[in-house]
């Protein structure tokens, strides 16, 4: 009689421990940890981080696709900008407008300088917390390549409006509430998507200069507007205007 014997191999896999960690509870990162974590595939959240070395910023230079969220950070020196403006010569890509980004919107303030630093990152950049914006910061920022947040700017000088008009992507205003004149006809020049769906009036000039606008334009937030302002705006059919307006 032959005895058929059957061998079962039993394999462990070694799961790292931050697999099934709420990477928004780290406090505080080493660079050892954070180079375990910029092997991570997607998205990676680590909000619970109030401050951030160049070192350990440096280490998710090495992440491929997805989005970082740092939204815990309230301040950013031009050396962590730098840092984290780096990128795997293998993932800077042709297409900063896909699934590579960085997100901090904890930021409130930030200076030109570090602003000319995240300006190098190729990918999309959300800083929402920011309520104002030197000329400085924003002539920096406008040399950025992807999509950029600015959400929480409630209002935009002439001059900011036109350094952001030279940004190449799709630019998000819809925290500003009124645009000058100045403003509207400096926005105009921008060539990519704009969104700004804060406003909830225009002035005629300042519809008319924007009806100029060669990308898509959203002002899905206008309740009031007169006549030759409305015109003005739906002649443009890549111009999306609340439902009463079109």
């Amino acid at each position: 009689m032959i005895r058929a014997v059957v061998m079962v191999a039993v394999f462990v896999v070694a799961v790292p421990v931050w697999a099934e960690e709420d990477t928004n509870a780290i406090k505080t990162l080493t660079v050892a940890k954070a180079e375990l974590l910029a092997e991570r595939d997607g998205d990676l959240s680590l909000d619970g981080l109030a401050e951030l070395s160049p070192e350990v910023a440096k280490a998710f230079s090495q992440r491929g696709w997805g989005v970082v969220s740092l939204n815990g950070l309230n301040e950013l020196s031009s050396e962590v900008a730098e840092a984290l403006a780096l990128q795997a010569d293998d993932w800077v890509d042709d297409d900063p407008f896909g699934g590579t980004a960085l997100s901090l919107n904890g930021l409130t303030e930030l200076s030109g300088k570090a602003a000319k630093a995240l300006a190098k990152y190729q990918g999309g950049l959300s800083l929402d917390g920011l309520t104002t914006l030197s000329d400085k910061a924003a002539k920096a920022l406008a040399q950025h390549k992807g999509n950029l947040d600015l959400n929480g700017l409630t209002t935009l000088s002439g001059k900011a409006a036109k350094a952001l008009a030279q940004h190449k992507g799709w630019l998000h205003l819809n925290g500003l509430t009124t645009l000058s004149d100045e403003a509207a006809e400096a926005l105009a020049q921008h060539e990519d998507s704009l969104s700004l769906n804060g406003l909830t009036t225009l002035s005629d000039e300042a519809a008319k200069a924007l009806a100029q606008h060669k990308g898509w334009l959203h002002l899905n937030g206008l309740t009031t507007l007169s006549d030759e302002a409305a015109k003005a705006l739906r002649a443009n059919p890549k111009i999306k205007l609340p439902k009463k307006f079109r």
